[in-house]
């Protein structure tokens, strides 16, 4: 009898616990902006792929711009839900990209250490910055594996992961057989390397791996044991938003549930933080649809937001 009580006050207090979780519908991601290969247009770029990516499942984007001090990423902070690191070019030791990622890392880990959830995302060169910001060294190798779209060689702890350990057949059956992983990267953290990491794996699960052309393993897809920090080696936003023809991409209806999968994934994530503009004018001020978005013609359908645009760069 008492152990029906018992049970019976555990399902209460879960069902008012439930009641009173608060969902953050509107939420606001921030892209980390980088520096460009040429000033044609502006001197600092965010690939409007993964602003679309995050759009599509239902967030809005932020630009977080380079070179700021260090009170504009305190209060951007304190307002948007979310930051996602990007694929790029660019240095992930000592670069702008680099060092403004240092910083909102650095809140990231403080906040989510007081109980104020506030996920990150790293895709590509952003995956490797994480590997960077975590054990401060630079860990990559030499991969050949740039513009070629992988099916995920699962870990044993995926299984047990938040991002994949709930996965429907269906959706483990696509990521494990067909070609839905881009890769766009010749650098990259190998198996080998993680394992003898202990900065590395005593912080992140390891949920995939993947071969390069030369058979180098490397590590494809992690996700921190403590925090809600992911990170990706491959593209999930370029199947639905890169249209190179020159690109090795699959466009098929699998994919693009794949892509959408892993931003509603992250998106959610986002949705457990509290953080807020103060206005809905301040939100307006700072969102990305304020900034100039080129477009290129040159078949590649390519489209990238600039900043610190001037006459110079026309």
């Amino acid at each position: 009898m008492a152990v029906c009580v018992l049970v019976q006050l555990c399902v209460l207090v879960t069902a008012v616990t439930a009641r009173y979780v608060t969902y953050n519908n509107r939420p606001v991601i921030g892209v980390l902006a980088q520096a460009t290969g040429s000033k044609t247009h502006g001197d600092t770029y965010i690939p409007a792929n993964y602003v679309k990516f995050l759009e599509q499942a239902g967030a809005r984007v932020v630009p977080v711009r380079v070179r700021q001090p260090s009170s504009y990423y305190a209060k951007l902070f304190s307002q948007i839900n979310g930051v996602l690191f990007p694929g790029g070019s660019v240095g992930i030791v000592s670069s702008d990209y680099a060092k403004a990622a240092r910083i909102i890392y650095d809140m990231a880990v403080k906040a989510n250490d007081a109980g104020d959830h506030f996920p990150l995302w790293g895709t590509c060169q952003g995956f490797q910055l994480l590997t960077n910001l975590t054990a401060r060294h630079n860990l990559l190798q030499p991969v050949d594996a740039s513009d070629i779209s992988l099916p995920l060689d699962l870990a044993p702890d995926a299984k047990s992961s938040r991002l994949l350990g709930r996965l429907s057949q269906k959706t483990l059956h696509i990521l494990t057989t067909e070609n839905v992983t881009p890769n766009f990267h010749h650098y990259g953290l190998l198996l080998e390397t993680f394992n003898q990491t202990k900065s590395l794996n005593s912080f992140y699960r390891l949920i995939s791996t993947n071969r390069g052309r030369k058979g180098k393993v490397f590590v494809s897809t992690i996700e921190a044991f403590k925090y809600p920090f992911y990170g990706t080696q491959w593209h999930p936003e370029k199947i639905n938003f890169d249209w190179n023809p020159n690109h090795e991409l699959d466009h098929s209806s699998n994919g693009v549930y794949i892509s959408h999968f892993f931003s509603s994934f992250f998106i959610n994530e986002a949705r457990l933080s509290g953080h807020k503009f103060p206005s809905v004018q301040a939100a307006a001020d700072a969102v990305i649809e304020n900034f100039r978005l080129n477009y290129q013609d040159d078949g590649t359908f390519e489209q990238i937001y600039f900043f610190n645009y001037t006459k110079t760069y026309a």
